[in-house]
């Protein structure tokens, strides 16, 4: 898995003198991560950024926003264009395996990422405010817009026939892969399924 790698990698490029330190906080900050829960009550994309962006001006004041985790780009590509095998396979069990699955191989390393930078840069660290960064980093996770399908059980595309996890609805009501339609639009004018024009009125 890409949490543990990450973990894996973190400790080993460590080169403090509190290198004791470093791993203890490590392990203890790798068990809180592996028993966080989404908030009850996820706050709006904007609200979350406010608070995320706050949290790690407390932690790494002088951090390149490039390194803040975010997960929006995820809400609106279909897993298969991601190129991680283990996303995709998240994805085709549908009932938010698929976010679940973007936190691991996401949103934890990149937590290990910053943990190694502040201890690195900074020094020693507190358990409780990277706590707290990644119940935000968690929480923006699950608060994305993602679409209904994440949710549930994803059809499988009639033409590639791998499962639709953001799909595009024709005219007719039948659903696509957004790339696949449009292939097949670029040659006919016509539904894959039911041969009703797609031509705009």
């Amino acid at each position: 898995m890409e949490d543990e790698k990450a973990f894996a990698l973190n400790l080993a490029i460590y080169q403090g003198a509190d290198l004791g330190d470093y791993i203890n906080f490590m392990i203890q900050f790798r068990s809180s991560l592996n028993a966080l829960k989404p908030a009850d009550v996820i706050a709006l994309e904007p609200i979350y950024t406010v608070d995320l962006v706050e949290q790690m001006q407390q932690l790494l004041p002088n951090l390149d926003p490039r390194e803040i985790p975010t997960f929006q780009s995820f809400a609106y590509f279909e897993p298969a264009d991601v190129f991680d095998e283990y996303l995709e396979q998240e994805a085709s069990k549908g009932k938010g395996a698929f976010i679940e699955a973007v936190w691991i191989v996401i949103g934890k390393p990149k937590l290990y990422n910053l943990v190694h930078k502040a201890w690195t840069e900074h020094g020693p660290q507190t358990l409780a405010p990277w706590i707290k960064l990644a119940q935000i980093v968690l929480n923006g996770c699950y608060g994305q817009k993602w679409p209904d399908s994440v949710f549930q059980v994803p059809d499988s595309c009639p033409i590639c026939l791998s499962p639709i996890h953001w799909p595009q609805r024709t005219q007719c009501g039948h659903v696509f892969h957004t790339r696949c339609l449009s292939q097949h639009l670029d040659i006919y004018t016509t539904c894959p399924l039911c041969r009703a024009s797609l031509r705009d009125p």
